[in-house]
């Protein structure tokens, strides 16, 4: 498929939905797991159950915005195929990041399971930067330099988040 075939844009703008809501929700989630003390944290299966209906909740929230979106700006409003399938597509990335985020509370006891949900929801931006530079052409090193400063802003975000509320 060429990038003129309108089959190759509507997946692409699909596969970025999805990641754009994936990434959002890791950094919102790395906040929320940030801003509460460790000693306040419920048990570990409450967590996890947090964070998916926190994410499910935000989740539909956007899709509601986007549902509504769609009606001023597409043609045929939200019934239109590519807004449902750019919907779905944003339900699926934030669903995704927020099994990643709970999956450590359910395998790991207290702390671990804190840092091991940090670590992977602090991993989401540092790979797609270094996938982005590798994509475009850089080098390893370069694509890890690019990692490590997408990683920087993103904990940038998540302090700045963290510290004025949620």
């Amino acid at each position: 498929m060429s990038e003129a075939d309108p089959a190759d844009a509507e997946a692409r703008l699909a596969a970025r939905e999805f990641f754009a809501s994936a990434l959002y929700m890791a950094l919102v989630l790395l906040a929320v797991l940030v801003a509460v003390p460790t000693d306040s944290l419920p048990p570990d299966e409450e967590v996890a159950g947090l964070l998916v209906g926190s994410a499910i909740g935000l989740t539909l929230a956007h899709w509601l915005a986007f549902r509504l979106a769609a009606h001023l700006t597409v043609e045929g409003g939200f019934a239109a195929e590519s807004a449902a399938r750019e919907a779905g597509a944003q339900v699926a990335g934030g669903v995704a990041v927020a099994a990643i985020a709970a999956l450590p509370f359910l395998l790991l006891d207290g702390e671990a399971a804190l840092n091991g949900s940090l670590v992977l929801l602090a991993a989401l931006p540092a790979v797609t930067g270094m996938a982005i530079a590798r994509l475009r052409g850089r080098s390893w090193l370069s694509s890890l330099v690019t990692g490590a400063v997408v990683l920087t802003l993103a904990v940038v975000v998540v302090l700045v988040k963290a510290s004025v509320g949620h």
